[in-house]
């Protein structure tokens, strides 16, 4: 398929792993069942389209979570499974928000976690975006209902609700080393150890140093570690510089915190040094170490390595559903102002 049908499209990317990593198995959380997915993916295609889409496009991978989720719904021909990249990890999810940015693809709604989110905005990076939280870390997604969802993607694609009106710009922190660049949309982590290995961070003792653009009270995973010394909300400007207890001990720890690192998890954290930060204000963090991008080992920094951080404005566009819901509603039904009758004997 080289390019979708023309008419007002929404894509859908389901990351086949998002919530299945070894997170799920080190902690109180349950994985993510494929049945899940497949019921949100049917969902969204119905609120898409309800909400003005003609086309809907969603990604392919080896598990069919597409083919199965429209199984028996009578779609008609707006709806195709794209063709699956094949590599089974995050840069699928990559490849095809850059084919939904190429066809201009009005919308997307990405199911999965902070991960999946990042993999999104990493292959468009100020995609028109509705987040559903389907994974194991959900700091930057939201637990909304696929129907509505869907609605709201719709709405946007076709120009019923306006992106300039419903959306606003999240936040997104470039990463630089000497080989190239990377990006997160919550947090970035210097964790001991010299190798990728399982990707995901469940030991929160092996945290050095983080810059988050997101630290909410409300939040679970290593984020919540800077929520506790100096909170950030996700619509705040810049983000927040955190050193846990030193490496060599030369460094006092100021106080200790017990966040929720994990679903049904709780630890102990010290802490030696916060500091909010502006936007564009870079930090450097210096191997040796890994970098994990939004909670997973991404980058390995030998000794006399570095790489900077910084919190920038220019991130995906979030859409707001319940804005969009509205304005779109307001459009279809044109009702006059409302009034409110008198009981008999009112004045």
């Amino acid at each position: 398929m080289s390019q979708p049908a023309a008419g007002p499209t929404v894509g859908i990317i389901a990351n086949p792993l998002a919530g299945k990593d070894v997170r799920r198995l080190t902690s109180g959380a349950s994985p993510v069942s494929d049945g899940v997915k497949i019921g949100a993916i049917r969902r969204a295609v119905v609120g898409a389209l309800e909400g003005g889409a003609s086309r809907v496009l969603i990604s392919g991978d080896r598990a069919r979570l597409g083919e199965r989720a429209l199984a028996g719904l009578d779609s008609g021909h707006a709806v195709d499974v794209l063709e699956p990249h094949g590599r089974h990890t995050g840069r699928d999810t990559q490849l095809v928000a850059a084919q939904f940015c190429a066809w201009g693809v009005g919308a997307v709604i990405s199911l999965g976690g902070d991960g999946t989110q990042r993999d999104t905005a990493k292959g468009w990076r100020d995609v028109p975006l509705v987040p559903l939280a389907i994974g194991t870390n959900n700091v930057f997604p939201f637990p909304l209902e696929a129907t509505v969802a869907g609605f709201a993607a719709g709405a946007v694609a076709s120009g019923a609700a306006g992106p300039e009106v419903v959306t606003s710009q999240a936040k997104i922190i470039d990463v630089t080393t000497a080989a190239g660049s990377d990006a997160a949309l919550v947090d970035v982590c210097l964790v001991g150890g010299a190798f990728v290995g399982a990707r995901a961070v469940w030991d929160p003792s092996g945290v050095h140093e983080m810059v988050v653009a997101i630290a909410e009270p409300a939040s679970v995973g290593l984020s919540a570690i800077a929520a506790a010394v100096c909170p950030v909300e996700r619509d705040e400007p810049g983000g927040v510089h955190v050193r846990l207890g030193s490496r060599d001990g030369s460094q006092a720890t100021q106080c200790s915190v017990r966040p929720a690192v994990q679903p049904g998890s709780y630890a102990d954290i010290a802490i030696s040094h916060a500091q909010r930060l502006g936007f564009d204000a870079p930090v450097t963090l210096a191997g040796p170490g890994v970098l994990t991008l939004d909670g997973e080992r991404e980058i390995v920094l030998h000794s006399g390595e570095t790489a900077e951080a910084a919190v920038r404005p220019d991130g995906p566009r979030v859409i707001d559903v319940g804005a969009a819901v509205a304005l779109a509603q307001r459009r279809r039904y044109a009702f006059g102002p409302a009034r409110t009758e008198r009981r008999t004997g009112e004045r």
